[in-house]
């Protein structure tokens, strides 16, 4: 299938060129302004089809698009694709702003065309373990040196892949999270949101000031717990006993952060054919948790 890859840029580069390139079924395709830019990746990947205007992209009707472009310019590239009828992967957030989030979704269910979100860490390999098991706690911590950012980017840009993991295995809260942060000038420096349910603890942190730039989940069900540190190794415990997980040492990055998983996540909801209900009400629910986290920091820019 005929699949385009928009805006290649550092996270397309890295991430989902060199996937979306060597993938038997796909046949990709570039779109960039950036002319060099296109010129250097289409010949490095040896793909014939690129286009530097993204309507005539739209035009010659590929199976779906990628967009890995500015998070400003999600929001008009997505609706444009989905009023056409093209399946969108858009590498996370859908927007800054809740309302046109929520559009987006109205619009792929709708027009019953596929919408994904680029949430890595929902597949990541040492994570499956896990969830196959009901949490009763759960601490989550992605943590950055010396990145204070503005509220909505930092929320939006980086700390969503935290929100959304907790509250893919934690559920919404119910009623208000408890909130607490630490700025530094008028930048966010650090945040943690917390809540429970009638089964569990759930705990979201970043902290963007910190010592060095890492990961951490600690997850626990009844009478077992994983501890996974950088996505790529830790310990899973049961019993009284510890043993290693981890991966070997020619295992790809790309696989250990659960991006091919997620590539084959996104192409079977295309092969499905429409909209898929109850998952894009998940990637709501994710972004309403970050206005709402947002809220109370004091930005109400929707």
């Amino acid at each position: 299938m005929r699949i385009a890859l928009v805006g290649l840029g550092d996270i397309a580069q890295k991430a989902y060129l060199p996937l979306v390139s060597r993938h038997l079924s796909i046949e990709p395709v570039l779109c960039t302004r950036n002319a060099e830019r296109l010129a250097s990746l289409s010949r490095q990947y040896r793909i014939s089809e690129t286009y530097s205007d993204y309507s005539a992209l739209l035009a010659s009707r590929p199976r779906a698009v990628m967009l890995h472009s500015s998070t400003d310019a999600h929001f008009s590239q997505a609706r444009q694709a989905l009023e056409q009828g093209i399946a969108v992967f858009v590498d996370k957030p859908l927007s800054y702003h809740l309302s046109q989030t929520e559009h987006l979704i109205e619009l792929s269910l709708a027009r019953n065309v596929p919408l994904f979100c680029g949430f890595n860490r929902r597949y990541a390999p040492l994570y499956q373990s896990a969830l196959e098991h009901t949490p009763v706690s759960v601490l989550y911590q992605k943590n950055r040196f010396n990145q204070a950012a503005q509220a909505r980017a930092f929320i939006y840009d980086d700390f969503i892949h935290v929100l959304d993991f907790v509250r893919f295995v934690g559920g919404m809260p119910h009623g208000e999270p408890a909130v607490m942060a630490q700025w530094a000038g008028v930048k966010l420096g650090s945040v943690q949101v917390s809540w429970a349910s009638s089964t569990g603890m759930f705990t979201a942190a970043m902290n963007r000031l910190c010592g060095q730039t890492f990961e951490r989940l600690d997850y626990s069900a009844h009478n077992r717990s994983w501890h996974v540190e950088n996505l790529r190794g830790g310990m899973e415990c049961q019993g009284g006993q510890s043993n290693a997980t981890g991966f070997g040492d020619w295992q790809d990055t790309l696989y250990k952060r659960g991006f091919p998983c997620m590539l084959e996540a996104f192409l079977q909801q295309i092969q499905q054919g429409g909209a898929n209900k109850d998952y894009l009400q998940g990637v709501l629910d994710s972004h309403r948790l970050c206005e709402t986290l947002l809220h109370r920091l004091g930005d109400t820019g929707n």
